[in-house]
């Protein structure tokens, strides 16, 4: 019975132990700056003359980043704000967009015709580094499109 009890005592013990084992916390070292993964680039693109609601298309944007595929923006009405973000490195960066519209008849997304597409579609960055770039696009339906860059 004594043996018994000493072993249920011991394996209690290698249990609790290695239970706190994994809540002993390390102590973590200083991020690197490239180790950083924090966004320093937002764009938020919308359509300012959306007047009737008829009109107003669910939609996102497809976001190329020097050329390569980089993901799209949230979907949304084209009234609304559809928002992309990502880390870029410092450098010069070209930034194009290709919107993309429900298509309510086939139950998908359909690219928006070429002649439709926001005008311009692309925009120069020039990335530095700590320091995040907000990128607001408004399109028209005239097929113009402002740019407005902030830096925080």
């Amino acid at each position: 019975m004594k043996d018994k009890l000493v072993l249920i005592l011991t394996l209690l013990l290698i249990f609790s132990l290695a239970c706190s084992k994994d809540q002993i916390k390390k102590e973590e070292k200083p991020k690197k700056p490239e180790e950083i993964t924090d966004n320093n680039f937002i764009l938020i693109i919308s359509d300012i003359d959306i007047s009737n609601p008829e009109n107003d298309r669910r939609c996102y944007y497809n976001v190329y980043i020097d050329k390569i595929d980089s993901g799209r923006t949230t979907i949304a009405l084209e009234s609304q704000k559809k928002i992309f973000e990502t880390r870029l490195e410092p450098d010069r960066h070209l930034v194009k967009i290709e919107k993309w519209v429900l298509d309510e008849d086939q139950g998908k997304y359909v690219k928006l015709n070429n002649i439709l597409q926001p005008k311009p579609d692309f925009i120069y960055v020039d990335i530095k580094e700590g320091v995040v770039y907000k990128i607001i696009i408004e399109s028209t339906s005239k097929g113009t499109t402002l740019y407005n860059v902030l830096m925080e």
